[in-house]
């Protein structure tokens, strides 16, 4: 058995239905087994590390609490996440998974997106987040 001590806890963002968002998009897209490994490996490092992550995994985007993970594989996988919002040293929250289309996102104003999540999970509190869990779990 293979124990992962990680220091950032992180929770997906869950709308006003009581549906996961995260889930919702990566059950939506053609990914290939492959690639939600590279997509669950990465968040799996984030856990463990926080910001202290390789040059290029962790982005900033135009909206200036948003983040990316950046996965490229048969499609270009974007989650966008935030720091907290709830505890700033010891969390993240994932609130929109988008692909990217010729440099473009898809949908378009994903980052906006994003930050509307945010900004809402700020109103309802912890309850309108859970526990991320690995995509390589669900069905493809």
């Amino acid at each position: 058995m293979i124990i992962i001590l990680e220091k950032w806890r992180r929770f997906d963002y869950i709308d006003s239905h009581g549906r996961n968002v995260m889930q919702l998009w990566a059950d939506s897209l053609p990914m290939s087994k492959r690639d939600r490994g590279r997509l669950d490996s990465k968040i799996d490092m984030l856990g463990k590390e926080g910001d202290n992550l390789p040059p290029g995994l962790l982005q900033d985007t135009r909206c200036s609490h948003i983040k990316e993970i950046r996965v490229n594989g048969q499609v270009a996988l974007r989650a966008l996440l935030c720091r907290g919002p709830f505890d700033m040293q010891r969390e993240f929250t994932f609130l929109l998974g988008a692909v990217e289309r010729d440099r473009r996102y898809v949908p378009r104003d994903a980052p906006e997106r994003a930050e509307g999540n945010r900004c809402d999970l700020l109103k309802r509190g912890r309850q309108g987040r859970k526990k991320h869990e690995r995509f390589s779990k669900t069905s493809v």
